[in-house]
């Protein structure tokens, strides 16, 4: 089941008419939320639902132990805990074989190891850990139907933004109104055109060609990388918009987690503006704790470095993500250089933002390929064929691609201009409105709903 199916849809109406049944209660409606959440969750795979559960149990109690204990090496061994369980079920496939001959030495070959990385694992993960933070930092702690309404939040729960703990709670204990009618209207519309139309058709135009490479001119690839930038921005933030969309029809708010990303002038404003959640996370809790920029300029690089290779590998456990995370880390770090300060190319802001979002689109290129085998042959064929022949089709699809690099800068504050233009609409021409914006997109969206990239990390 996904958040665009039909089941879903019907779910949500129902739980959403139930749970406002219920306003004057917001205790009752955290307990609806709780199963309303676990059931979707059950739906998409009962053995997720039982790992997160599980899990849940643990973390309550290594909370417990922080709050009455109050010691440091107690709060390090409860995290390290966690980002051991984390590794172990993102990284398993990778040591599979080794811990089938542990087995088979004390003779349990019989056992089968196979183990499904659970959805949205690495979200809930990050979440828990702002939560032991807060409790051994702030000498608080929650009731244990709390914290698994916090780690099971359905908005949240699949691929994030990583909502922190405090940011959570203090929405849970007080009433909630029921307002934002027209956001959430306009929220649900730009996810369903990012990810049903935009993200789909460039999915489509650029896995053709980024999955055979050698047999495209040079033009057609460059305009596959920069389909798939755009389509992953357009998949990842689409999501996020039906989210907060959903948590806005519960009373919720969601922190922000895209803000024009690929008008950054530098690559440090791109991660301000990328994934804000995952970056202030890593900023804050390793960046941060490592000594961030107190402790002299190598120091500080090397944090940075270590920081963005932190990102890399959470990505995957293939060296590709790695060499990703390495450009972005590297690019940080060449930005911190005294003489490439003293550079000031925001005078220039075309220049700024083009040079910065080719650079995130070239390492893209390690994000997109599951190895590195593959994304040297992309290299290669970019370099074997830039003298291949172009056809006028692909000229159009390219001067399409800078048509819309050129625009993008109009589309800031659109969102804002769509609601403010829908709380104008007269009441009875709004779902005319509405029915006709659906009706476009159902009939001009492509056949198939992808999976959304980020609910495999």
């Amino acid at each position: 089941m996904t958040y665009f199916s039909l089941e879903f849809s019907i779910m949500m109406i129902a739980f959403f008419a139930i749970y406002w049944l219920f306003k004057e209660k917001y205790k009752t409606q955290n307990l609806l939320v709780l199963f309303f959440s676990y059931t979707v969750y059950i739906l998409i795979n009962p053995y997720f639902a039982l790992v997160l559960f599980v899990y849940t149990f643990f973390i309550h109690y290594f909370a417990l132990l922080i709050f009455v204990r109050r010691k440091k090496y107690i709060f390090l061994a409860c995290i390290a805990c966690v980002i051991l369980n984390l590794s172990f079920f993102k990284y398993f496939p990778s040591i599979k074989d080794s811990f089938d001959m542990f087995l088979a030495f004390f003779g349990f070959e019989y056992l089968d190891s196979d183990l499904i990385f659970p959805i949205g694992i690495s979200f809930y993960v990050f979440s828990s850990i702002t939560y032991l933070v807060n409790v051994y930092k702030e000498n608080k702690i929650e009731s244990f139907l709390n914290l698994a309404m916090y780690l099971s939040f359905f908005p949240t729960l699949l691929s994030g933004p990583i909502m922190r703990s405090t940011f959570f709670f203090e929405q849970i204990h007080k009433k909630r109104e029921f307002k934002h009618i027209n956001l959430i209207i306009v929220l649900l519309l730009f996810g369903i055109v990012k990810k049903v139309l935009i993200a789909n058709y460039l999915g489509l135009y650029s896995k053709e060609i980024l999955n055979d490479p050698s047999n495209y001119n040079f033009l057609e690839l460059l305009c596959a990388i920069y389909a798939f930038s755009v389509q992953i921005y357009c998949d990842f933030s689409g999501y996020v918009d039906l989210v907060c969309a959903f948590a806005l029809m519960l009373g919720f708010t969601l922190p922000a987690n895209f803000n024009m990303p690929y008008l950054a002038k530098n690559l440090q404003d791109f991660w301000k503006r990328w994934h804000i959640s995952l970056s202030t996370f890593i900023r804050d809790y390793v960046y941060i704790p490592l000594g961030g920029n107190k402790k002299g300029k190598i120091r500080t690089y090397l944090n940075l470095m270590f920081a963005f290779i932190i990102s890399g590998i959470w990505h995957g456990n293939t060296i590709n993500f790695l060499i990703w995370g390495l450009l972005h880390g590297l690019g940080v770090v060449f930005l911190h250089l005294p003489l490439v300060k003293k550079i000031n190319l925001s005078k220039i802001p075309y220049l700024s933002v083009f040079l910065t979002f080719h650079f995130v689109a070239f390492a893209w290129i390690f994000f997109y390929y599951p190895n590195f085998s593959s994304a040297l042959e992309y290299l290669v064929s970019c370099y074997n064929n830039f003298f291949m022949k172009v056809e006028y089709n692909d000229i159009y699809v390219f001067v399409g691609f800078v048509a819309i690099f050129i625009s993008y800068p109009l589309f800031i504050n659109f969102k804002d201009y769509c609601v403010k233009i829908l709380a104008i609409t007269p009441l009875l021409l709004k779902p005319i409105l509405l029915a006709l914006i659906l009706l476009l997109i159902f009939a001009f969206m492509p056949s198939g709903i992808p999976q959304f990239i980020y609910e495999s990390f």
